[in-house]
C-alpha cells in the first residue's frame, strides 16, 4: 500500500474518519508510514537519546543509526534536576541500601519508607491532609477520575484536558459533558443547568494545559462555587514544583487551595523522575486506595522514589530554581513575540508555535533538526486537526545563547514557510 500521508496525525485521523476497526488494516497503515518516513527524513517519533537528557548538547539518534548534536526543547525536566549532583547521589545511595524494584503493589506491603515521604511530603506541600503516591501520572488520573465519581454524578471538563484525564472520565460510571478551554462563562452555565439533575457535580482542569500552555482561571472557577455546588479537581502536572516560592504550585500560588477538593500531579516532571499523587481530605484518600489503579500497580522504584525527596529539598533549598526558569520562560517567549510569532494564550514554560498546514509543520521540525534543534511535532490526536504546533519546554538549564539561536532559526524557517 503506498502511503501518501504527510503525518502520523493525518494517517490517525484518516482511520478515525473512515471506521477503519480491522487490525490488520490500520496495522498496515501505520506500519507503511513509518517506513515511508525511515527512507526519507526519518520518522521524528522513532528518534532516541543516545544519553538521556542532558543539560549541554543531546546526541539525538535516528532508526538508521545517524547522530546528531541537538538543542532539546520536549523534556519536561523543568528545572533540570535530572542531571543535579546532589539529586543523582540521593538515588544511588537509594539503589544500596532499598535495591531495585518493590517487586508488588503498595497495597501488599510494597511501599518502602520513601513512599511514606513523599505521601506526606507533597500533601503538605499542597496544603491537604493526605496524599495517595501512584507508579505514574496518567495512572494517577486514571485512577482517582474513574474511582472517586459515582454513577448518579456528572463530570464537567475542559475541552484542553490531558488524556490520562478523558480515559479516567470514559472508565468512570458517571455521566460527562466539556466545557469550553478557559471559559468560565459557558462553565457556569452547564453548572447552573445541570445542578438539580444529578447527585454531584466534579468539575475537572488542568492549573497549566500541557499543549497550549494556558494558565487555567482558578480564582475565577473557585469563585463559582459560592453561587453553584461541585467538587473541583486540579491537575498539577505542569505546575507543581515551579510555582509557589517552594513549588507549592499554581492553586497555593492563586491562594485558592482550601476551594479545590482534589489536587493530583505526575512527579515526572519538575522533580525528574517518576510517579504521580492524588492530595485530598484524609477520607477521599482511603477510598482511593481501593481502586483498581491503586491495588494492581507495582509502587515506583526506590531509587525513583529517592530523586523525587532529592528533587523536593533541592527545590526548597534553592528558590533561584523557579525564579531562573521563568526569567528564561519569559525572556524566550519576549523574543518570539517580538518576531512576530503567535503563542496563543499561553503563560507557563510550555511555549506553542502554531502552524496549522501539517506539510509545513513537517518541514519546520524537519529544517530545525538539520540546524540541531529537536522538538517532535504535536498533531492530531494530542490536538485537534487543524491545530497543529510545535512545542518548546522551557528548562532551567537552556542558556540564553539556546534560546537567541533557536529563535533566530525559527524565525528564518518561517519566513522562509510564510508562517509568520
Amino acid at each position: 500500500m503506498d502511503c501518501e500521508f504527510i503525518s502520523i496525525g493525518e494517517v490517525l485521523m484518516y482511520l478515525k474518519k473512515e471506521k477503519i476497526s480491522n487490525i490488520e488494516e490500520r496495522a498496515k497503515l501505520i506500519q507503511a508510514f513509518i517506513d515511508k518516513e525511515n527512507k526519507s527524513s526519518g520518522n521524528a517519533y522513532d528518534r532516541y537519546l543516545e544519553n538521556g537528557a542532558s543539560t549541554f548538547m543531546n546526541v539525538v539518534t535516528e532508526h538508521s543509526g545517524t547522530k546528531k548534536e541537538c538543542i532539546l526543547w520536549c523534556v519536561n525536566h523543568y528545572l533540570s534536576l535530572n542531571r543535579n549532583a546532589n539529586v543523582i547521589e540521593k538515588a544511588c545511595s537509594a539503589l544500596r541500601q532499598f535495591g531495585t524494584g518493590c517487586g508488588t503493589a503498595a497495597s501488599s506491603c510494597g511501599m518502602s519508607s520513601l513512599h511514606k515521604e513523599i505521601e506526606k511530603r507533597v500533601a503538605k506541600l499542597v496544603g491537604k491532609e493526605k496524599a495517595v503516591l501512584f507508579p505514574t501520572g496518567f495512572s494517577a488520573n486514571l485512577g482517582a477520575i474513574s474511582y472517586i465519581v459515582g454513577s448518579k454524578d456528572l463530570i464537567i471538563f475542559d475541552r484542553e484536558c490531558h488524556s490520562s484525564i478523558l480515559n479516567g472520565i470514559k472508565l468512570s460510571e458517571a455521566k460527562w459533558i466539556s466545557f469550553k478551554h478557559n471559559d468560565v462563562a459557558d462553565l457556569e452555565i452547564k453548572l447552573k443547568k445541570y445542578e438539580s439533575s444529578y447527585e454531584n457535580i466534579f468539575v475537572v482542569v488542568e492549573s497549566a494545559y500541557s499543549m497550549s500552555g494556558d494558565l487555567s482561571p482558578l480564582k475565577e472557577i473557585t469563585s463559582l462555587k459560592k453561587s453553584c455546588s461541585f467538587y473541583l479537581y486540579v491537575d498539577e502536572a505542569h505546575t507543581f514544583g515551579i510555582y509557589g516560592e517552594k513549588g507549592q504550585g499554581y492553586c497555593y500560588e492563586q491562594g485558592v487551595t482550601d476551594e479545590v477538593d482534589f489536587i493530583m500531579s505526575t512527579l515526572s516532571k519538575a522533580t525528574a523522575s517518576i510517579g504521580g499523587f492524588f492530595a485530598a481530605k484524609q477520607k477521599y484518600c482511603s477510598l482511593l486506595r481501593w481502586s483498581d489503579a491503586y491495588l494492581f500497580q507495582a509502587c515506583l522504584t526506590p531509587a525513583d522514589a529517592a530523586v523525587v525527596l532529592a528533587s523536593l529539598d533541592e527545590i526548597e533549598n534553592d528558590p533561584s530554581l523557579i525564579k531562573e526558569l521563568h526569567a528564561k520562560n519569559q525572556y524566550m517567549r519576549n523574543s518570539l513575540i517580538s518576531k512576530g510569532f503567535n503563542l496563543g494564550n499561553s503563560k507557563s514554560p510550555i511555549i506553542p508555535i502554531f502552524i496549522e498546514d501539517h506539510n509545513k509543520l513537517r518541514m519546520v521540525v524537519d529544517e530545525l533538526y538539520q540546524k540541531g534543534i529537536y522538538s517532535t511535532p504535536v498533531v492530531f490526536p494530542a490536538v485537534k486537526a487543524n491545530e497543529g504546533r510545535i512545542r518548546l519546554l522551557v528548562n532551567y538549564a537552556h542558556t540564553k545563547e539556546q534560546i537567541d539561536y533557536t529563535v533566530e532559526a525559527l524565525e528564518n524557517i518561517s519566513n522562509k514557510y510564510q508562517i509568520i
